[in-house]
């Protein structure tokens, strides 16, 4: 189930009710976040299984952390995400493992949406995928952020705790750097057509 129109959404509200320990307004705190943690995850593991297991680690932590959780200038899905980044730095801790691989985000960045697994395959998501481990890694997690999981700039930078400025020039030059490195795959494709079927 996806996010709850904001009309009808009330988070205030519902954090209230969830930190009595109200299952109903936990569970709706769940639902209108879980997709964009989820995409997150999947996209800096490159893993289904590994995914779905990190999610449910950070929600378990929700439940047990929220008692004392304030909006203190910290929106709540700001705070969610930072236990998510927390939780991905002790997973790559505990496999000694940094990014193996990321999931291909979307053909089109800019509509914001996310791909099914029909699309996955696709040579073009490939090579999205390919492109973006060009980009740091500072880079990349404001990309995934804003597009995986939808987050506007102000909340990715309450997040990973830089100005928003900051993290609006870095999101310009990473998709700056995605365009570029994108043309010259098609460039270099359209001048080799073997080129393509080289790289597969």
């Amino acid at each position: 189930m996806g996010p709850q129109k904001e009309s009808d959404y009330d988070e205030a509200a519902l954090i209230r009710r969830a930190k009595k320990n109200d299952r109903a307004a936990q569970g709706q705190l769940y639902e209108h976040h879980v997709d964009a943690v989820y995409r997150y995850m999947l996209y800096r593991s490159g893993n289904h299984a590994v995914a779905e297991d990190l999610t449910a680690e950070v929600f378990a932590h929700m439940l047990t952390s929220l008692v004392r959780y304030e909006d203190r200038g910290l929106p709540f899905g700001a705070w969610l995400f930072r236990i998510a980044r927390a939780r991905l730095v002790d997973y790559w801790r505990s496999t000694k493992r940094r990014e193996a691989q990321i999931v291909a985000l979307p053909e089109d960045l800019e509509t914001l949406l996310v791909s099914d697994d029909s699309q996955v395959g696709s040579q073009e998501y490939e090579d999205l995928a390919q492109a973006l481990t060009y980009l740091t890694e500072a880079e990349r997690e404001v990309v995934l952020l804003r597009f995986a999981s939808e987050l506007d700039n102000h909340d990715i930078a309450l997040i990973v705790q830089r100005h928003p400025n900051a993290v609006k020039s870095m999101m310009y030059r990473a998709l700056r750097k995605l365009r570029e490195i994108l043309l010259r795959q098609e460039q270099f494709y359209d001048s080799d057509p073997e080129g393509r079927e080289f790289y597969e």
